[in-house]
């Protein structure tokens, strides 16, 4: 089950487009004899407007649709809700490294448009693996922004983990591949590399992520590295289109969605896995270092469909 207190109250703070008024929706029409076609219209409407996306809103209301014809009152909705979008999540692998060749050191590559939270997401990542007995390299490939470095560095001081950075404007490839050089020597079991954020239009920048990916994976295996794509938990349609663009640069092995706290509307979750085949790895649900989340499909499920039901 997940943390309860206060910890998991932050955790469904995301679901409440979801749970208040998409809910409220479904509940009125099961309860209606006749529910009128604006009553449907105005369930997709919100669904789409939680972030779910056209498709599978319309998936939904037309399998809502049929199951309240064929069940005639006597079914459950919440329970049909339920396993209509743990299927939509089924598969989902949110462990790092699932299929990782032990005895080889692996590699964290976080990648983003700006202000998404990368350099932070790299902070609390540290902390976490840490936490579970890992020795951790933070490395600093954002060279262009001199704070971006200075804030990675206080990250590094409170997970206890060594730092790896190169000069303000120096070439990201080669500070990677120093970085990585630097933490094989250390004997660090995980490497987490923070990239300067860039637009998903840039080609010149996306072409550098590209070298940048290209160096890790000939400096390690490739079921030892992670590509995450860091994610505002609110970026809606723009999410997928980075994720397009970012996944041209280097090959996407995970989703962490951040700002969690910020009012996200929850459905981007089903979106992502459903139309973008992403795993989700992580949520982050506050400012504080503990304050990342591993994602549970059966968990994630229960608290949008149930609500305090589940807490």
């Amino acid at each position: 089950m997940a943390e309860k207190g206060g910890f998991f109250k932050k955790w469904i703070k995301g679901f409440e487009k979801i749970t208040t008024g998409v809910k409220e929706q479904f509940s009125l029409i099961w309860s209606s004899e006749k529910p009128k076609e604006e009553d449907w219209e105005g369930l997709e409407e919100m669904l789409i407007q939680a972030d779910m996306g056209p498709q599978l809103a319309m998936d939904l209301v037309e399998g809502f649709r049929s199951f309240k014809q064929s069940s005639r009152g006597e079914g459950d909705w919440k329970e049909w809700l339920y396993t209509k979008l743990e299927s939509v999540l089924a598969g989902n692998e949110p462990r790092l490294f699932p299929s990782f060749l032990p005895g080889e050191m692996c590699v964290i590559l976080l990648v983003g448009i700006n202000g998404v939270g990368k350099t932070t997401v790299a902070g609390k990542l540290a902390y976490m693996l840490a936490q579970n007995g890992e020795k951790v390299s933070l490395v600093a490939a954002d060279t262009f922004r001199a704070a971006a470095m200075d804030q990675l560095e206080i990250w590094a001081q409170r997970a206890k983990c060594h730092l790896v950075k190169g000069s303000p404007g120096a070439d990201p490839g080669a500070v990677v591949f120093d970085g990585i050089d630097a933490a094989h020597k250390r004997g660090s079991t995980v490497a987490i590399v923070d990239t300067a954020g860039r637009s998903h239009v840039n080609k010149n920048l996306l072409a550098e992520l590209e070298k940048v990916g290209k160096i890790i994976m000939r400096l390690v295996p490739a079921e030892n590295v992670e590509n995450i794509l860091v994610i505002d938990a609110m970026a809606g349609q723009n999410a997928f289109i980075q994720a397009e663009s970012m996944g041209k640069a280097v090959p996407i092995t995970g989703v962490i969605l951040t700002k969690w706290d910020s009012q996200a509307k929850g459905g981007i979750v089903f979106r992502i896995r459903q139309e973008l085949g992403f795993p989700l790895k992580y949520i982050g649900i506050g400012e504080k270092i503990e304050d990342v989340m591993l994602f549970d499909n059966e968990q994630f499920v229960q608290a949008v469909v149930y609500g305090e039901e589940f807490s």
